[in-house]
């Protein structure tokens, strides 16, 4: 029987200390058993679309994208128990959802090896619909890619990485990738500060209600994510049907208090889950935790008494003085436009093959720093930013 999406609040822990397919696949495997099993999930004959992390495709050991072996795990569970099998994700906002840069993704990700090995398809349709959500808090509708509306049910595979917008990136925020790529940019114009975009993340995973969470934890990214980090060895696969519980279990996990995290408040909030509530099955997530994880350059941490109001009452007032800035480094910036493409209040332009960027108009959601393969996009703190930040500790 068919577990009601998100009701259960179990999140399985399984060491996984690297990527061969073997060890990927038993710990994926034994991390679903924990839960019941693939079949307390879909069915068989089901049209299953497998949610990876792909942004723009880039090489598995640059810890961006969802590892192909962990999507080949999930894929190849899917398929033994009889599902129809498609792997897809639209790429970032500064990305045209296209054919040919789906092509360019699936194959620099390693996911044209995953297709072949396991007999799931790679989604080439660029096509999306408005799904309506008239429950929705802050979104009352969507413009969804084609293969999300027509599945059945969707298994989401994410990357554990931290995020300069969101701190955190794995289980909640991946669904996002359903959004055609850009259109995406709408959103953060909407949606301007971390908590009003986490509640649309809430009302986006409440709409779609993806069946399974696996997340994609053996070696994560740290720092500036979720493209400019480090790799980061978590040495873990985590998995449950609860987003905002397995994101609980991840934040844990490195070192990020959960009810820091935007969208976990706003699931919280609204009697989605309850943090509390969340237990582990599995290996001793104690034993995997990484408490030293870097966090973002846009992380200021948790703070308690009369320091965290005097902290917090500094960034009401001045949070858009202590944000870090976007700035460009000339010499490294190759003018691709993706940058630009992304900006959801057009401060970025590209001229003569260097991209610029308007501080006035910028609203400090770092789209075009996510989006910039080449690093050319630098995010800085002016005097008053850095004596805020060092307040702040």
């Amino acid at each position: 029987m068919l577990q009601p999406p998100g009701m259960d609040l179990r999140v399985a822990v399984v060491r996984c200390e690297g990527y061969s397919q073997s060890g990927v696949d038993a710990a994926a495997r034994r991390a679903i058993d924990l839960l019941g099993g693939i079949g307390s999930f879909v069915s068989s004959g089901e049209r299953i679309l497998l949610k990876p992390n792909l942004l723009q495709g880039l090489e598995p050991g640059r810890c961006v994208t969802t590892h192909p072996a962990v999507v080949a795990a999930l894929a190849r569970l899917l398929v033994e128990h009889g599902c129809r099998v498609l792997i897809g994700d639209s790429p970032g906002g500064g990305v045209i959802y296209s054919e040919a840069n789906l092509r360019r993704a699936y194959a620099r990700a390693g996911y044209l090896a995953v297709a072949e090995e396991t007999g799931a398809a790679l989604n080439y349709d660029t096509g999306s619909s408005v799904v309506s959500f008239p429950e929705g808090t802050v979104t009352k509708q969507f413009s969804i890619i084609t293969p999300a509306v027509e599945a059945d049910g969707i298994v989401v595979v994410s990357k554990a990485k931290t995020h300069m917008w969101t701190k955190m990136t794995g289980a909640t925020k991946n669904l996002f990738g359903i959004v055609p790529g850009l259109e995406k940019p709408v959103f953060h114009s909407r949606f301007r500060d971390e908590r009003s975009f986490g509640e649309m993340l809430v009302d986006l995973n409440e709409c779609m209600k993806p069946r399974l969470q696996v997340v994609d934890a053996v070696i994560g990214m740290e720092g500036d994510g979720p493209q400019a980090g480090n790799p980061r060895k978590i040495a873990a696969i985590l998995a449950g049907s609860n987003y905002a519980a397995v994101d609980t279990v991840l934040a844990r996990l490195i070192g990020i208090e959960p009810l820091e995290i935007g969208y976990i408040v706003s699931a919280a909030e609204r009697g989605l889950f309850d943090p509390a509530d969340v237990r582990t099955v599995g290996d001793d997530p104690a034993t995997l935790a990484v408490p030293d994880f870097r966090k973002p350059s846009t992380h200021t941490g948790a703070r308690s008494g009369v320091v965290r109001r005097v902290s917090l009452s500094l960034l009401q007032r001045f949070g858009r003085v202590y944000a870090p800035r976007p700035g460009v480094i000339t010499g490294a910036c190759i003018g691709c436009r993706k940058c630009e493409r992304i900006c959801p209040v057009h401060a970025v332009t590209v001229t003569e093959g260097r991209a610029s960027i308007d501080l006035a108009r910028c609203i400090r959601c770092y789209c075009c720093h996510e989006m910039c393969t080449e690093h050319a996009i630098v995010l800085t703190r002016g005097p008053a930013g850095r004596f805020i930040a060092y307040f702040l500790g």
